[in-house]
């Protein structure tokens, strides 16, 4: 990842805001780079604390792009996921094509990252987004930027006689999907707009299967009934109107064995296969991990890299335990928090043998069942959370503490992980 001006370097340099929710003695103003210089440990931050483990973070990386690289594909991971230049850099570095993004907002931040190649996986159509684009393209003309279209009107919106024509991609759907072309006949209605606008040029094919759901073995499945209506479109309307590079741009976090087989036989003319994975950089304790737990062999493994860390507040009625994590701090779209282990001075008393769900979450409370555990829990004890679909944390904190390995009491806290959501 090449940068414009010093965008990493400022995230770098920048003092710790103490205005926000990351608290530790001594860390309000120092600069971020110097943060592995002041022996902070995690058990000496306030609660409740999100971390995130780096090692995860490389080996996740690391895991999609040999998947990828076995089967002639690049990675375009979906950058709002962690909306944070620091990891979308590992991510470059690990050999990403690029990084994909959802709204004019977020291009704008991954632009002021210096991210060199970008896919904006919508429609733009703001005259001022649309500008803004290519007077960007226009003064820096080596960057690439792929923008999604799925009707005439987007194409329309795109339209210039003036400055660098705008590279898109179809957007393929369902029948009752989101985005999306419904059919050939659509598809084609819109290549054809696409071939008679000024300042948009085709490239390629994009989907989006994740909200299909599993597919099951029977041939006539929605995931691959999908699949093969994509590649139709790509191969029969799309390619015969591309020049230059063409791409494949599909998801692939919820069901990449799925999409691994449909495409893996692609032949060279089909283009670049792009890979958006965005959850497999920080993987889950829930959703995700669940479907990894059925996945067939041959799908890479990832691993949980968040992890928050509560106080027990308050122990009532013997064994339900109240923890200071709350709606505020974790994501539940897709499950509630789970309690992983149990920290007492400064050490760890109890593993649970499997994740437990809290029972509930209000604003800043979340109440955890405590009556199965071989230890018993103390006020003052700090339990350790996974969360399920890890980009709805992630959201709510500003700052993330980054430490080296698995999360521990005495684990070094080696810098603080910025979001721009």
């Amino acid at each position: 990842m090449t940068t414009s001006g010093s965008f990493s370097d400022d995230i770098r340099s920048a003092p710790v805001d103490p205005w926000g929710k990351v608290k530790a003695r001594g860390l309000d103003g120092v600069p971020r780079e110097r943060i592995s210089t002041l022996g902070l440990t995690v058990d000496g931050f306030a609660t409740p604390l999100l971390t995130i483990d780096a090692g995860a973070v490389a080996g996740n990386a690391m895991a999609l792009e040999q998947w990828c690289h076995e089967r002639g594909f690049r990675t375009a991971p979906h950058g709002k996921t962690t909306m944070a230049p620091q990891i979308w850099q590992r991510q470059m570095s690990a050999g990403s094509w690029g990084i994909t993004v959802a709204t004019e907002a977020q291009l704008d931040i991954a632009w002021r990252a210096g991210v060199p190649r970008l896919q904006l996986a919508n429609n733009l159509v703001r005259p001022e987004g649309v500008r803004t684009l290519r007077e960007r393209l226009q003064r820096v003309p080596r960057r690439e930027v792929l923008v999604w279209v799925d009707s005439v009107a987007a194409v329309e919106a795109l339209r210039s006689d003036a400055g660098p024509e705008i590279a898109v991609l179809l957007d393929v759907g369902w029948p009752g999907g989101r985005t999306g072309v419904r059919d050939a006949a659509e598809a084609a209605a819109v290549v054809d707009a696409v071939r008679t606008t000024t300042g948009v040029r085709l490239v390629g094919t994009a989907g989006y299967e994740g909200a299909i759901g599993p597919a099951e073995a029977d041939a006539h499945a929605p995931m691959a009934d999908y699949l093969r209506a994509l590649l139709h479109i790509h191969r029969s309307i799309v390619q015969p109107e591309c020049a230059g590079e063409i791409y494949l741009s599909i998801a692939g976090s919820d069901q990449l064995d799925e999409v691994g087989r449909a495409l893996a036989a692609c032949p060279p003319e089909d283009g670049v296969v792009l890979i958006r994975s965005g959850m497999s950089i920080v993987h889950d304790h829930g959703l995700y991990a669940r479907q990894q737990e059925h996945a067939p062999p041959g799908v890479p493994r990832f691993r949980p890299a968040l992890a928050l860390v509560s106080t027990v507040l308050s122990v009532h009625e013997g064994a339900r335990a109240i923890l200071d994590v709350g709606r505020r701090d974790a994501g539940h779209d897709h499950g509630l928090p789970v309690a992983l282990e149990v920290w007492r001075d400064g050490g760890v008393v109890e593993r649970l043998e499997a994740p437990l769900e809290v029972s509930a979450l209000n604003d800043q409370h979340a109440f955890l069942d405590v009556s199965t555990f071989s230890e018993r829990v103390r006020v003052g004890d700090k339990v350790v959370c996974g969360v399920s679909h890890s980009c709805t944390t992630m959201d709510r904190w500003r700052d993330i503490v980054e430490i080296s390995g698995p999360v521990r009491p005495d684990e070094p806290v080696v810098g603080l992980i910025r979001t721009l959501f």
